[in-house]
């Protein structure tokens, strides 16, 4: 695995099918892994947010790039991203690695029954997958304990998060440590896609990189500021860092990852 650098951050450059494998292998091996997803919202999170930020640069997370922003940005810093590793398709190669390899889930994270609605669903897709835990995201810090008692008692090995961004970051890097759990990813609205509870936008839209238009066009309100203002703050904040000539967006040599 390889990576570049981006936006002051280290991208596995990757593809969908080896960031899976991966994945898999290393909940095999139980080896400890928070795994992270950086869009153009991400970074205009992480601009205003040093917290964030530093949890995504120095908290040991591995990062995908995810989204036609960061498509853009590694071209204009020279060179192109193997593949768009998003959270929503590597969902399902995860769930058919872990399926064929014996390996448990947990899914934590969304509205009340919408975890254990993606559960059943993949495992209609994946007879052999076994997803040992669901809960939803709505406790407070007065029973979060109890929830990571539930959670290392479960057994599982890859623990999904979706709690949205930044506080499903900020809340993995806050209780790694207290989670016996070998991998755990944040993956934002993830549930509610494979839950059947919101549409994902067409194959071609997807592929045109206009997934974000297809929310946009589903919840205006509640998108507005995420994509009318925020897509052109990242363009902005984009071609004013490569005007610039900041280490914000350069292109890197390739390196074998270490990790």
């Amino acid at each position: 695995m390889s990576r570049v650098f981006l936006f002051g951050l280290n991208i596995e450059d990757t593809t969908l099918i080896d960031a899976s494998a991966n994945i898999v292998h290393d909940a095999q091996l139980g080896l400890r892994r928070k795994i992270y997803f950086v869009n153009a919202h991400c970074v205009n999170m992480a601009a205003v947010n040093a917290n964030y930020f530093c949890v995504l640069q120095r908290g040991g997370g591995v990062l995908f790039a995810d989204g036609s922003g960061m498509r853009m940005a590694s071209k204009l810093a020279g060179f192109s991203l193997k593949d768009n590793v998003n959270g929503t398709d590597l969902f399902p190669l995860v769930c058919r690695d872990a399926a064929n390899s014996g390996i448990r889930l947990a899914l934590l994270g969304a509205r009340p029954g919408i975890a254990q609605r993606c559960a059943d669903n993949m495992k209609k897709s994946f007879p052999n997958l076994d997803i040992v835990w669901t809960h939803d995201g709505y406790f407070n810090a007065s029973n979060e304990m109890e929830v990571i008692k539930a959670i290392n008692e479960s057994d599982a090995q890859i623990l999904f998060v979706a709690m949205g961004v930044p506080m499903q970051e900020l809340w993995i890097a806050r209780n790694a440590d207290k989670i016996c759990v070998p991998v755990i990813l944040g993956v934002g609205a993830l549930f509610d896609f494979y839950s059947g509870e919101m549409p994902r936008a067409p194959y071609q839209m997807r592929k045109l990189g206009l997934e974000w238009l297809f929310r946009f066009i589903l919840e205006p309100r509640r998108m507005f500021v995420r994509y009318v203002i925020g897509n052109p703050v990242f363009i902005i904040r984009l071609l004013w860092r490569r005007l610039r000539g900041q280490e914000f967006l350069q292109k890197t040599s390739l390196i074998n990852s270490v990790e």
